[in-house]
């Protein structure tokens, strides 16, 4: 093991708990319509992040349990979310041993392409479901989550070298 593999596998299954419970908080608040649009769906950058550095707690059934949780919060039809997470997901755990190799702008280019296919399958499921389309500006949400995935690094190593030292 590497030094980040060390680093992550030490982490405690509550602090990823409680990342996952910060980001559905997070994506529960009511905002209005054009605020909406721009932003990405923290419960799906959290789980891309968990998947890619701690794959061995974070997976398939965890982005189907919180993609129905995600729907009962928001009314969504069940199910939506759910089917949008997983094949995010499977796109980021099928390419995660090239992932982590990456800088983060390349795994941000990695990101915005899962978050778009999240976007483009929500969508779908949407224009099926209500023959009505949003408009193109739902597809800037996967372009704010790739400029956000840097950052998200940042504060998330910042968070566990914080819990460390405190330990």
């Amino acid at each position: 093991m590497n030094e980040s593999e060390t680093f992550y596998h030490k982490i405690p299954k509550k602090l990823i708990y409680i990342s996952f419970i910060l980001a559905i908080l997070v994506d529960f608040i009511p905002l209005s319509g054009s605020l909406f649009y721009w932003l990405p769906e923290f419960t799906a950058l959290i789980l891309m992040y968990w998947a890619i550095n701690r794959p061995q707690n974070v997976g398939i059934g965890t982005a189907f349990i919180l993609g129905l949780l995600i729907d009962i919060g928001i009314a969504a039809p069940l199910g939506e979310h759910a089917l949008a997470y997983i094949f995010s997901l499977y796109l980021v755990i099928h390419n995660r041993r090239q992932i982590v190799l990456y800088n983060y702008g390349i795994q941000a280019i990695v990101v915005f392409a899962a978050l778009m296919c999240s976007e483009i399958i929500l969508t779908l499921i949407r224009l099926h479901f209500t023959h009505h389309f949003n408009g193109w500006t739902t597809f800037l949400a996967p372009f704010v989550g790739a400029l956000l995935w840097p950052l998200l690094n940042k504060i998330m190593v910042s968070i566990l070298n914080f819990y460390y030292l405190r330990r």
